[in-house]
């Protein structure tokens, strides 16, 4: 990941936005952050980790908490970060929680944390996400790493470079297996255990699978059940003979019941035709009846032909005389209107006489509309002429305004230029004062901050005396109740001895053989057990009044060692005779106020604004010329245009008044010429059209009578033809043949009537003789008795399959266990076969044999021992050869993980010992190493994770001079291979060595960046 551009606002000590262009520094820089104490250099580095996963580098602050104090309401909390990762551009955008002004009314609201992520693709942003979670996600899953892992390899927090260096196995196997990908060796060994568990549990299950299927049959054992399938075979092999006995029996029994349903459904058939040949019979005078009708249908359809053609020929003949009518009348019709469109026609001529002059009248109104259409023309060139005279005469008095002005602050100028060079020249000397100042306050205020922990100090002291008086009265308190608890219990033990002495006897404690007072029991019954409590109450009290007192003595010297630096620092500004906070604190404020002001004074800027005022007065001198040629000008134009419209209204003597008249006056004779041609030419075709219609009506007439005099002479002939045809049938009069007749349909009817009845009763009379002889010599079945005896047979049969099936079923019972009794040991020894693989498989990636490590640690060591070849390096070159770095071998004690850690071999001892030994600029040294070194490993290894960037925040001050400039060496050497890094530190002579710089700047009104290349 290389770093772009990162943008925030409203955050840490920034109040207004700041922007970092990280470009600026070149291709892979090495740059140091720079500024005071407080000013706001690692918040940089908290804003690239919270744009990226909102969280900042030291965790210990959250997003909100990061809200500047000197912001304006109304500006957002925002970071905006740019980055490019494996060629590819993407920005992210967060803001968190914070409170905002309300848009409408006054106050605050709530406004949620929001974050976005976009790639740049082809010029434009692709979202990505745009959650506060869902950004961090698809961050992981870029980077590469989490916000714990980033913060240890990539931005290395202030006071947090030793995290990764004295990390522990388990905790560097996260992170080198974040780094390097090499989950997959993970997922085999659990791939391999789950394997191995799966195959350990089906085996353990294979006694109970071998009992749970004998269970299922009721037989205790594998000798039981070959027992009774043994037992079984002659009785299953009884009942089937049974029952192939019983079912041959019920099959004849069945043939004899068949034949008999067929002889007996024969006489109910002859039984039924006899019935149906009889209602067949009885219909025979109904179907001669049907006949005769059918032969009087025939005979009238031999008149169908002359009937009809008299029918069509009367139809006609109406026809005609209707058509002959009507053609009468239309010829009347058309008469009248030739007469009509005559006289209409005569009219339109004689008016359209007056078209002449009204064309002459168009041609004079042409001219006059002419006339006003220019002198329309020349009063709008006349109004424009006296606009821009106007404009322009108003334009030459701005600029005789401005040229005056111009030249009263060119002589402002001029003194402001004096004021500023003599201003100017104090700037120093109020940087130096404002430099002894902030000296002053950081002294008051660390004495302040002294005093308010020695206050503090106080408290928690005399916190602690009482906690040690509450312990020593605790401990008295056990003690005390320690004793009582011992005492009731010894004396209980007297009176048990008591409860046996006899007058005479030796007592077994004194002696003495009078026993005056014996010994009684207490109220209370104390145990051995509960002594021994009291006992161990009293230990512990002890202990906690122990462990008060070291407090107590602890927070003693630590009350004394403030109180001691409290009074130094107090002598040390009374005898400089520095000022209160404070007043301090105002001369601060006027010395930055001063100082700002008299750093906005810019003379070089005031001459350059001089020359531009005199550059601007020759322009302006200038221009003041033009408006004086162009005023001129529009004079001009102004004076011919009123001449031309002079003279066109001189020369217009006609009534109208305006250019509309005219056109208006136009327009009606036009229409009138118009109307006046259009009505002759509509009457002339109207005439035309009159007279068309009139010779089509009498020729239409014409052809009518033509029509009704043959079709009389039609009818005529037809009436004689059908008499004749009539006279010739058996039919009396019209009306006889009209009932006659039948359509085809109906006469169709009443033939298949009689065949249908013809074709039946035939059919009923063979099949009637055909059972008759068949039947000539037999009698009608028994049917009752032969399905009594089927009954019986059935159920006998029945009887020998049910017991046939129990046998059945339980040997195949016995078989189905016996085969999957075979399935279970075949399976059995499979997995005893597969286990031989997985189980050895298993145990050896997931460390259970031999040096006890897994695959996973096995390939991370490897890793590691290439990451630490890198490292060591580097830190044997900037400890002058003294120091080493190694992977630790041995085995860790316990169930603690290992094949991980780390030691350190001190060349000057020769001996190895823990890195956590290490001082704290040797730490620095073996904690940078590292983290270069496992940058250099991971980017030849992983092509996914690209550690192209480095940031280090403090740690270079523990370094001696020598030191330090191996370090800077070695960070060079780095980052002539292609990283970038950025350094955070105090250190003087990193300034002067590192020619990049980002230096933070503070104020009383917050904090700024500026590049320094």
């Amino acid at each position: 990941m290389r770093p772009i551009k990162l943008t925030l606002q409203g955050f840490g000590p920034f109040a207004s936005q700041e922007v970092v262009d990280f470009t600026q520094l070149g291709h892979a820089p090495l740059f140091l952050i720079n500024g005071p104490t407080g000013a706001g250099k690692s918040s940089i580095l908290d804003a690239i980790c919270y744009a990226l996963y909102g969280e900042t580098t030291g965790s210990e602050r959250t997003g909100d908490q990061m809200r500047c104090d000197y912001a304006d309401e109304g500006v957002i909390t925002e970071i905006q970060f740019s980055f490019e990762l494996g060629g590819r551009v993407f920005n992210v955008t967060r803001s968190p929680d914070q409170d905002v002004p309300k848009k409408r009314g006054e106050g605050t609201t709530k406004k949620a944390h929001s974050a976005t992520l976009c790639e740049w693709v082809d010029g434009e942003e692709k979202l990505i996400a745009n959650r506060p979670n869902p950004v961090a996600k698809a961050m992981v899953d870029l980077i590469g790493l989490d916000v714990k892992q980033f913060r240890q390899v990539m931005v290395i927090p202030q006071g947090k470079f030793r995290e990764l260096l004295i990390a522990n196995s388990k905790e560097r196997e996260q992170i080198f297996g974040q780094l390097f990908q090499t989950h997959i060796y993970t997922q085999i060994e659990r791939t391999l255990f789950e394997r191995a568990a799966g195959i350990r549990k089906e085996k353990d299950e294979f006694d109970n699978q071998i009992k749970g299927a004998l269970d299922v049959v009721s037989v205790s054992s594998e000798e039981a059940l070959q027992e009774e399938k043994t037992k079984l075979a002659p009785v299953l092999k009884a009942a089937d003979e049974a029952y192939q006995t019983a079912q041959k029996a019920l099959d004849a029994l069945k043939q004899q019941h068949t034949a008999a349903l067929d002889l007996q459904q024969k006489f109910s058939q002859k039984a039924t035709l006899d019935t149906t040949l009889h209602a067949e019979l009885a219909k025979q005078s109904e179907m001669d009846a049907i006949r005769a009708r059918k032969q009087q249908a025939l005979q009238a359809a031999r008149l169908d032909s002359p009937f009809n053609e008299l029918r069509s020929a009367e139809k006609q003949f109406t026809l005609a005389q209707t058509a002959v009518a009507e053609k009468t009348n239309a010829v009347a019709l058309a008469e009248t209107q030739v007469a009509n469109a005559d006289m209409a026609y005569q009219a339109a001529l004689k008016n359209a006489e007056q078209v002449d002059a009204l064309n002459t009248q168009l041609h004079q109104l042409e001219i006059t509309g002419k006339k006003f259409a220019e002198l329309d023309k020349w009063q709008k060139e006349l109004s424009q002429a006296s606009s821009t005279l106007a404009g322009i005469q108003q334009a030459f008095q701005q600029a005789e305004q401005a040229l005056k002005s111009l030249e009263a602050q060119i002589v402002t100028k001029r003194s402001e230029k004096e004021a500023a060079q003599l201003q100017f020249a104090s700037l120093d000397s109020k940087r130096a004062s404002l430099n002894l100042v902030n000296d002053h306050i950081e002294r008051r205020t660390r004495l302040n901050q002294l005093i308010q922990q020695l206050g503090e100090k106080a408290k928690l002291l005399a916190r602690a005396e009482t906690a040690y008086r509450e312990a020593t009265e605790q401990t008295r308190l056990a003690k005390q109740q320690a004793d009582q608890c011992e005492y009731v219990w010894h004396t209980n033990q007297a009176a048990e001895l008591a409860k046996i002495l006899q007058e005479g006897d030796a007592c077994p404690v004194c002696g003495s053989h009078s026993h005056p007072h014996l010994a009684q029991f207490s109220g209370d019954v104390v145990t051995k057990e509960q002594v021994q409590q009291a006992r161990e109450r009293q230990q512990v009290a002890a202990n906690a009044e122990t462990q008060a007192l070291k407090q107590h003595e602890a927070m003693v010297a630590e009350h004394h060692h403030l109180k001691q630096d409290v009074t130094q620092l107090e002598t040390t500004l009374q005898e400089k005779s520095i000022a209160e906070l404070a007043e301090l604190q105002h001369q601060q404020q006027l010395l930055t106020d001063e100082i700002a002001r008299l750093s906005a004074i810019n003379p070089a800027q005031i001459e350059q604004q001089l020359l531009q005022l005199e550059a601007n007065l020759a322009a302006a001198k200038l221009t003041l010329d033009s408006h004086h040629a162009a005023r001129q000008t529009a004079e001009k134009a102004m004076t011919e245009a009123q001449t031309r419209v002079d003279d066109l209204q001189r020369d217009i003597t006609s009534d109208f008044k305006t250019v509309d008249e005219v056109r208006q006056r136009y327009s009606q004779v036009q229409k009138q010429v118009k109307a006046l041609v259009e009505a002759e030419q509509q009457t002339r075709a109207a005439l035309n059209t009159a007279q068309n219609q009139r010779a089509s009506a009498l020729a239409a007439l014409s052809s009518a009578n033509e029509q009704h005099q043959a079709w009389d002479k039609e009818q005529q002939r037809t009436q004689v033809q059908w008499q004749q045809a009539l006279s010739a049938t058996a039919f009396a009069n019209p009306e006889a043949y009209l009932a006659a007749r039948l359509d085809e349909a109906a006469l169709a009817a009443l033939d298949e009537q009689v065949r249908r009845y013809d074709e039946s009763l035939a059919t009923l009379k063979g099949k009637l003789d055909s059972l008759t002889q068949a039947l000539a010599d037999q009698t009608p079945p028994q049917m009752a008795q032969l399905e009594s005896s089927l009954t019986a047979q059935q159920d006998a049969v029945n009887s020998a399959f049910n017991a046939l099936k129990v046998h059945l079923s339980r040997m195949d019972s016995l078989n189905q266990v016996e085969q999957k009794l075979a399935q279970l040991y075949a399976k059995n020894a499979e997995l005893d076969k597969a286990y031989q693989v997985y189980g050895t498989l298993s145990d050896i990636a997931n460390g259970r044999t031999g040096a006890k490590v897994s695959l996973h640690r096995f390939v991370l060591g490897v890793l590691l021992d290439d990451v630490l070849i890198q490292a060591s390096q580097r830190l044997q070159r900037m400890s002058k050869g003294r120091y080493l770095l190694k992977r630790k071998e041995e085995r860790a004690k316990g169930n603690a993980g290992s094949g991980l850690d780390l030691m350190v071999e001190d060349g000057y001892t020769g001996k190895w010992r823990d890195v956590a030994t290490l001082s704290g600029g040797e730490s620095f040294m073996a904690a940078l190493s590292l983290a270069l070194g496992l940058s250099d490993v991971v980017q030849s290894y992983s092509g996914g994770i690209r550690l192209d960037t480095l940031f280090i925040d403090e740690g270079f001050g523990s370094l001696d001079p020598e030191s330090l400039d191996l370090a800077i060496q070695t960070l060079v050497d780095l980052q002539q291979g292609g990283r970038t890094i950025g350094i955070i530190s105090h250190v003087t002579e990193l300034k002067e060595q590192i020619a990049l710089r980002l230096d933070v700047e503070t104020s009383s009104r917050g904090s700024s960046i500026k590049l320094v290349a």
